[in-house]
């Protein structure tokens, strides 16, 4: 059953696709050997929305009530999930719905709730990935505190947002989201979100 599964990859980078070119073609080589035939990038952090996400999984649950099962597949546990408690809620909760995931760093097959062992290495490494992540958080605070008291922070530097007079004007020209982006060379979701933050300030 499982060689019959389609198999649908997930890409995920947090930052712009110019300074993650190597990100993103590392994933989608990996997905690739995992047999992988269509692919949903996305450019956004686990905190935030992710509508490429959530597209993803409403089309794969569609997909498989209408026709075989999906196996949703993504480079790493946390390029696909932002917690553990997240991947735990969403590997339960898919195999019902005929919609597996396969994370390689967890396991050589889809997983499965119903195996312990898996699900114990998933947590561990979860947590795992967590604790790093709180780590790097906490040296960061204090290089931070240390650098504004040292009177040398200042602050993280514009990126898109400086560039939000070029997309609207870009935009006004009737160019697309993706046009902008490259021609502004930033990411479509910082596009999106200049465009919204002016629609809504307007």
């Amino acid at each position: 059953m499982e060689l019959m599964m389609e198999r649908w990859g997930y890409v995920r980078v947090s930052v712009s696709k110019e300074e993650q070119a190597a990100g993103w073609a590392d994933q989608i080589a990996k997905l690739e050997k995992m047999g992988c035939t269509r692919f949903f990038k996305e450019e956004e952090s686990t905190r935030n929305a992710r509508p490429v996400f959530e597209r993803m999984l409403k089309e794969a649950m569609l997909h498989a009530k209408k026709n075989d099962s999906v196996c949703l597949c993504a480079a790493k546990l946390d390029r696909a999930f932002r917690d553990l408690a997240a991947a735990d809620a969403a590997i339960n909760d898919m195999p019902d719905s005929g919609v597996v995931w396969h994370l390689p760093d967890v396991s050589d097959k889809p997983l499965d709730p119903a195996d312990a062992g898996q699900m114990l290495l998933m947590r561990l490494m979860g947590a795992v990935a967590q604790f790093e992540r709180d780590r790097l958080a906490e040296r960061r605070a204090i290089g931070i505190a240390k650098a504004k008291q040292d009177g040398k922070y200042k602050g993280r530097a514009p990126t898109a947002r400086a560039k939000t007079d070029d997309v609207l004007a870009l935009k006004a020209r009737g160019m697309k989201a993706s046009e902008i982006a490259a021609v502004a060379k930033i990411g479509v979701a910082s596009v999106y979100r200049i465009l919204s933050d002016n629609k809504a300030a307007s």
